[in-house]
């Protein structure tokens, strides 16, 4: 609502239209999935994922507990889908500029699930890439929008997935290349690959985070999550040291991040 020559003008919100309410569907429909699959999975005679995961040797995966940051994703995923799809909220810029990715993301996420239970582990790296891929463009979408309750609301758990991702897709492939290479991951070639696709990826989040406008913590979140688990809980001095230097790059694209922010601030001030 604003004021225009002592007059006031309320903004008109248009109807929603078939798309945002397919849209919406969709978006709870894949929400729901990646929350369902892995329950349904083992009574259907799939394995759990962290079960067939363990097939393959790795020595840049965090502990099992690590895993529990899921909880929280699919927690904030599942609040964005369900504000998404309430009337007031369908036609929201947040809504039409991210929903699409939101919901290609959480669908990413069932996929892989369900992939993954069904003992096809080397086919999950290409998925785990279209999950981030589609998480990126919805961290992109959001940075553009107003920053409303509800698109903080999915800039937060949509950051978190992809901070996540990021680092899972990385950690995937170099353990999956590394299996059908039959290359021992302790083995000297085993430690450059999973070592390097995990710098690589903190790199990338470090990236992100520096250049986010909004959602920067939320994606330093996760990645710093599965990054220290690791550090703090592996034997091997060159993954530890690998670890702590990937979660120190990440807080400084954080810190620079606040910087930034602050120096708009100031100016504005």
């Amino acid at each position: 609502m604003s004021s225009l020559n002592g007059s006031t003008v309320v903004p008109i919100r248009r109807p929603a239209t078939g798309g945002d309410r397919v849209r919406t569907t969709a978006l709870l429909a894949a929400t729901a999935a990646q929350v369902v699959i892995p329950a349904i999975g083992p009574l259907l005679g799939q394995r759990p994922v962290g079960e067939v995961s363990k097939d393959t040797p790795s020595i840049v995966t965090p502990p099992d507990w690590a895993f529990g940051v899921w909880g929280p994703i699919f927690t904030g995923s599942a609040a964005t889908a369900v504000v998404q799809a309430l009337p007031t909220q369908r036609t929201a810029p947040a809504s039409r500029q991210a929903g699409w990715w939101l919901a290609a993301a959480a669908a990413g996420n069932a996929l892989w699930e369900w992939v993954a239970q069904s003992g096809r582990y080397r086919a999950t790296p290409p998925i785990l890439w279209g999950i981030v891929a589609a998480a990126g463009a919805a961290h992109v979408a959001l940075q553009r929008v107003e920053p409303t309750g509800q698109a903080r609301l999915a800039t937060g758990s949509n950051g978190m997935l992809l901070g996540w991702t990021s680092l899972a897709a990385s950690i995937n492939t170099a353990d999956v290349l590394l299996s059908a290479l039959q290359i021992d991951p302790d083995s000297r070639r085993g430690r450059l690959v999973s070592l390097g696709l995990v710098g690589g990826a903190a790199a990338g989040v470090t990236a992100a985070v520096a250049a986010s406008r909004r959602g920067a913590a939320a994606v330093a979140s996760t990645t710093t999550w599965g990054l220290s688990t690791l550090a703090a809980n592996t034997p091997r001095t060159a993954v530890r040291t690998t670890g702590w230097a990937a979660v120190s790059g990440v807080a400084g694209g954080l810190l620079t991040r606040i910087a930034k922010t602050k120096r708009v601030l100031d100016l504005l001030g």
